[in-house]
């Protein structure tokens, strides 16, 4: 029996936040095509206009539906999430995923009621990240924190830069005076300076990120509308970048390991 050809999932962000993502998707779903488009000549997300990210995010739907004929969209990155994602919902009928702040794990998960947010000062802004608080941070001192700069900076690769350390002891200083027990971060990028986070607070404290549940979401997505699935089917990672598409590849295998394989470099022309 052949099977027809699976679709791919088209997976973006604007830089490399969205590769934890990428990783936990595909180590979920071991037999389905990924492609990866970083944004990179747009970067960061979180300094752009709601109208600028609607054309950004509109635009690279566009080229996953007309080159890769993509099943489903996911939109890995929480700034684009936040101000685009209904909007883009609203222009294309197949699925698109978003990587929601986890402020309701948090909230839910916190013992002393002390929660942070930490986020790109897009987010942060958005009355997106507002109303989550409002709907699930009744009687929770939740703060935001906006991190300009680190995004681009996670970017580059140097996790232990002198940079992302000296950022880091400011953005998390209210996180310690107020006694968070809960950190939610709410850019992809984030995760990958866990283990500094850690380091920096001087008490335990639990760290949540988006990369799971939306991999999570995806999965419950595809089960949901089940089709044949050749099992024998050896899955093909595909990464593109918008500017210095090789540096990009070198950054992305030492964030998530040689499943990142090899990053060509694409033009978007925005709509």
């Amino acid at each position: 029996m052949i099977l027809p050809k699976q679709r791919p999932i088209g997976i973006f962000d604007s830089g490399t936040g969205g590769l934890g993502i990428f990783k936990a998707i595909a180590q979920r779903l071991a037999h389905h095509d990924l492609v990866y488009v970083a944004d990179n000549a747009n970067l960061p997300f979180g300094e752009k206009s709601v109208e600028q990210l609607h054309s950004i995010t509109e635009t690279i739907v566009h080229f996953f539906i007309e080159n890769y004929d993509v099943q489903m969209v996911v939109v890995a990155c929480n700034t684009a999430t936040v101000t685009s994602i209904d909007y883009l919902r609203q222009q294309f009928s197949i699925p698109i995923v978003g990587a929601v702040p986890v402020v309701k794990p948090a909230c839910l998960l916190s013992k002393n009621k002390h929660v942070a947010i930490l986020a790109t000062p897009t987010t942060v802004a958005s009355c997106y990240l507002k109303n989550l608080i409002t709907q699930y941070g009744d009687g929770i001192d939740v703060i935001t924190i906006g991190c300009p700069g680190l995004a681009n900076l996670i970017d580059t690769g140097d996790l232990d830069s002198p940079e992302i350390t000296t950022l880091l002891k400011r953005f998390l200083a209210p996180v310690i005076q107020h006694n968070v027990d809960v950190i939610g971060l709410g850019c992809t990028q984030y995760p990958f300076l866990r283990d500094q986070i850690i380091s920096l607070i001087p008490y335990q404290v639990a760290i949540l990120d988006s990369n799971e549940p939306v991999a999570k979401q995806v999965e419950r997505l595809i089960n949901h509308h089940p089709r044949d699935i050749d099992t024998l089917h050896h899955a093909t990672y595909t990464l593109h970048a918008t500017k210095n598409a090789a540096h990009f590849g070198v950054v992305a295998q030492k964030l998530i390991g040689t499943i990142a394989g090899n990053c060509s470099q694409i033009t978007l022309e925005l709509v």
